[in-house]
Order: C-alpha cells, then structure tokens, then sequence
C-alpha cells in the first residue's frame, strides 16, 4: 500500500489499495473552501478536511486534504469545487483522473 501525491488536479496513476492524497491551497476565513463535488465508484472517501497552514493566525493560509482510498481497477475521478456555501456557483473547479491499476 502507497501513497500517491497530487496537488493540481490532472492525472495520477495507482493500485489498488493505495491512498492517494490531494492537497489544495485554501483560506476558509474568506468563505471559500474545497468540496468533492463527486466521486468514483471505485474510490472511498476517507478523508476531507481543511487545516491551517501558518498556525491559527486569523486569515493565515490554510491547506485542504482529501484522501481517497483506490478501491477497484479502472478509471475513476475525483470532482472538486471551491467555493462559498452561500454563492450559486464554485468559483473553481478541478477533476482529478485516477487510473488505478
């Protein structure tokens, strides 16, 4: 079992059994934060959370992980979206391909 990194979106590749790990820049003090809009079938969410990064400075920069434990063969996405609970739209969004082998 392995981790497999990823901090930009695009395409990573795994095996079954692998965590992979995405880690996104975020500052919740102002509103926006990460969500994982959708998720594969062949993957399991086991983490999604937000952290500071620069302590608990009000307004320091955080960082929000996700990890996803790849479940079954083929080729699944991850669909994530920032934004403010209280706006209509995301203000980004990102997909991220795993080909989990």
């Amino acid at each position: 079992m392995a981790e497999v990194h990823v901090t930009n979106g695009g395409r990573v590749t795994s095996h079954v059994g692998d965590t992979v790990v995405v880690r996104l820049p975020e500052n919740a003090a102002t509103g926006y934060v990460w969500s994982v809009a959708s998720l594969g079938s062949g993957l399991l969410l086991e983490e999604d959370r937000g952290s500071p990064v620069g302590g608990l400075t009000r307004g320091a920069p955080g960082e929000h992980v996700i990890r996803v434990h790849a479940e079954q063969p083929g080729t699944w996405h991850i669909d994530l979206q920032l934004a403010r609970g209280w706006e209509a739209a995301p203000a980004e969004e990102r997909r991220i391909t795993v080909d989990v082998t």
